[in-house]
């Protein structure tokens, strides 16, 4: 009698939980728009602007003056003092371009991670719903004593704690909101139907590392700077004069000193961040490669069981179970092909690695 009883139960169309729908979102926001957001309200970016600003009207001043200026020791401290001022200035630029690369780099993977959790609780719906049916032939299981009372417990204590790991996956999107809206300057609380058009593409297979490690040198902007301190710091050694320097011959030999050292270490640190950038996309180019093949695998498990839950062999839960499967295979995968993308970005910048 137990069994009839128990094989009408799994047979049966269980009720599927509700859970609150999170607000309909309306407004769409692609990349392009956050980060001409982001680089408006930006205040490293006006700072940067300030100080380009600042420095021309002191650069017209110090050219006016050397212009009229007599004073050989005066000419020579000019002389220092603007080329300083133009590096400060190429520097600047250089800087506020890389700022604006960064921020759309940092908006790129605020979208990829927002979608990632919105994702992750579609997905988490899927698990609950599947837990609860489970959870209901349980007690089914457990008031027809085939289960302990500790088991159907266990169920139960697991379903609570998943549900309230969705509250939290919840909680974690809106913040992660709250900060793309602080980046953009925009009402805290506003949400958006986030547009992030990443298609996977491998990487070539014939990349030259050592070419592309020695365009990142000449090109880096960190590098680009270090080469100007290094530039500075020759040009006060050449204006040298031991009639009217202030500087020792020896204090400025250190400072050359010192700035190809910055230099060395900036340019180790760049080299070292695009042979990690080049890594980081082989190592997730084999993780995407057998994604797609654990994918194929779960795929071809379907037309068995949908023909098994035709003949009544088994449940529709069973086949419930490989659908959440094969949807959080897909998820993985799309995943790993933004964190790709965008890492494939910054590899080709590698001022925003």
């Amino acid at each position: 009698m137990k069994k009839a009883v128990l094989a009408l139960v799994l047979s049966i169309t269980l009720v599927t939980p509700v859970f609150a729908s999170a607000p309909v979102i309306t407004e769409s926001l692609t990349v392009d728009q956050a980060t001409d957001a982001a680089i408006a309200a930006s205040n490293e970016l006006r700072n940067l602007e300030d100080t380009v600003v600042t420095n021309n009207e002191t650069l017209e001043k110090l050219k006016d003056q050397f212009q009229t200026e007599w004073d050989y020791s005066k000419v020579l401290n000019l002389a220092v003092q603007i080329m300083q001022l133009e590096t400060q200035n190429s520097q600047a630029n250089n800087n506020t371009g890389l700022a604006r690369d960064k921020l759309r780099i940092s908006i790129m993977n605020l979208f990829a991670s927002i979608i990632n959790a919105q994702n992750a609780l579609k997905l988490t719906d899927q698990s609950l719903d599947i837990q609860k049916r489970k959870l209901d032939i349980a007690k089914v299981k457990h008031s027809l004593g085939y289960i302990s009372k500790l088991d159907y417990e266990t169920q139960a204590n697991s379903y609570k704690q998943r549900q309230t790991a969705r509250e939290t996956q919840s909680i974690a999107i809106d913040n992660a909101f709250i900060s793309l809206n602080r980046t953009m300057g925009y009402t805290l609380t506003k949400k958006y139907n986030l547009i992030l058009n990443l298609s996977y593409k491998p990487m070539a297979g014939d990349i030259n590392l050592a070419g592309a490690v020695n365009s990142a040198l000449r090109n880096d902007p960190s590098a680009v700077n270090q080469q100007g301190n290094v530039n500075v710091a020759e040009y006060k050694k050449e204006m040298y004069d031991p009639d009217v320097s202030t500087d020792t011959e020896e204090s400025l030999k250190r400072n050359i000193n010192q700035a190809e050292r910055s230099m060395y270490e900036t340019e180790r640190g760049i080299e070292q961040k695009v042979i990690s950038a080049y890594n980081d996309i082989k190592d997730q180019e084999i993780k995407y490669n057998n994604a797609v093949l654990e994918l194929e695998a779960l795929k071809l498990k379907l037309p068995l069981l949908i023909k098994k839950v035709e003949l009544g062999k088994i449940t529709k839960l069973e086949l419930d179970e490989l659908y959440y499967q094969i949807a959080q295979q897909e998820e993985t995968i799309r995943s790993l092909a933004y964190s790709h993308e965008i890492r494939v970005l910054q590899f080709n910048n590698p001022g925003t690695l």
